[in-house]
């Protein structure tokens, strides 16, 4: 355990000399969660690596290090492509359990038959454009505009029913008790 707690350190450092958007970022992140998740399963305990020492709080040993810590900045709004084939998922930040995405789409949909079926909670907010969102056993899809936003709890069925074709439709989602690296969402076909 002591040789793996230094890793999620050495990678942190890493990072700060790499392209905030880059893959090889979100790759590392990747892998410090999976670290953090190794952890959890063989000693149970969410905050292993966070403990130096096991018992000395880390931010007392890292002051130093947090103060030089890089920030991140970008703004949801550059490089909105104006047509896509498909739905665009950007990664703009992941924490231990909560991944923050931007969503564009230009028209697209659900595909017929197909439910989202998600293991977190998921909190989204319509930034531009606009959409209909349903949800399994309600009548009519719900119509998002700039600033509407809602939380889809875990496992809750829905699906996108249409969304804006004359402008793209930027989105914000917050996953909540993410699956770092790893896709959440199952499709469901419906028979």
């Amino acid at each position: 355990m002591a040789a793996i707690g230094t890793c999620p350190e050495k990678i942190t450092r890493e990072q700060s000399r790499m392209e905030v958007c880059g893959p090889l970022y979100h790759s590392s992140s990747t892998v410090v969660a999976a670290i953090d998740g190794l952890a959890l399963m063989l000693t149970g305990r969410r905050d292993y690596f966070h403990l130096a020492g096991h018992g000395v709080h880390e931010d007392v040993r890292n002051t130093a290090t947090r103060r030089n810590a890089m920030v991140v900045a970008g703004n949801l709004f550059s490089n909105i492509p104006q047509r896509l084939a498909e739905e665009e998922f950007t990664v703009l930040a992941e924490f231990s359990g909560a991944r923050i995405e931007r969503i564009v789409t230009t028209g697209q949909a659900s595909p017929p038959g197909f439910w989202y079926d998600q293991e977190q909670t998921e909190w989204v907010v319509l930034l531009s454009g606009s959409a209909g969102l349903l949800f399994e056993g309600e009548d009519a899809p719900r119509i998002l505009r700039p600033g509407d936003y809602v939380e889809i709890p875990a496992r809750r069925r829905h699906r996108v029913e249409w969304t804006d074709a004359t402008q793209p439709t930027v989105w914000l989602a917050v996953h909540v008790n993410a699956q770092l690296g790893a896709s959440s969402t199952t499709l469901i076909e419906e028979s």
